[in-house]
């Protein structure tokens, strides 16, 4: 895969996410937790965010990101504006951060271990890429189930 490719993925996703978080008719429902679903829409957003200011932003781009996953998961009632804020700093520091990897950037060995191995740069953001998915599709579900 190429950088461009990667960027037109997460460009897409990061503002379908964006789009679900706003498209909440009751602002407060994202903070609801229904029976047999483990996190809200406002933690996965903030979640999703923390996850890639760390691994995009902090790792690849020395942004000096200090990533707290414990709070991504307890934090209540952020306002709306501001997790929308969150998302498109998240959607800058990632489209820069990987507009400037090279080809031969993918290719290296990403610089830390997840998942006990090793794997290069541009495995990892299918990874990455494959996990926003995941909790893009959950908020969409929590939406809809409230709506």
């Amino acid at each position: 895969m190429t950088t461009g490719v990667f960027i037109s993925l997460f460009e897409r996703d990061l503002s379908k996410l964006e789009e679900e978080i706003l498209a909440y008719e009751n602002q407060a429902d994202i903070w609801k937790v229904i029976p047999g679903i483990s996190n809200s829409a406002g933690n996965l957003a903030l979640h999703l965010c923390g996850n890639l200011q760390h691994f995009i932003g902090a790792v690849l781009g020395k942004t000096g990101y200090v990533r707290n996953r414990e709070l991504e998961f307890s934090n209540k009632d952020v306002p709306t504006e501001e997790i929308s804020q969150l998302i498109g700093n998240t959607r800058r520091v990632v489209l820069t951060t990987i507009a400037g990897l090279g080809p031969e950037e993918l290719e290296k060995e990403y610089p830390e271990v997840v998942f006990s191995t090793t794997m290069a740069t541009g495995d990892f953001l299918v990874y990455l890429i494959s996990h926003l998915n995941y909790h893009l599709g959950q908020i969409n579900y929590h939406r809809r189930i409230l709506g």
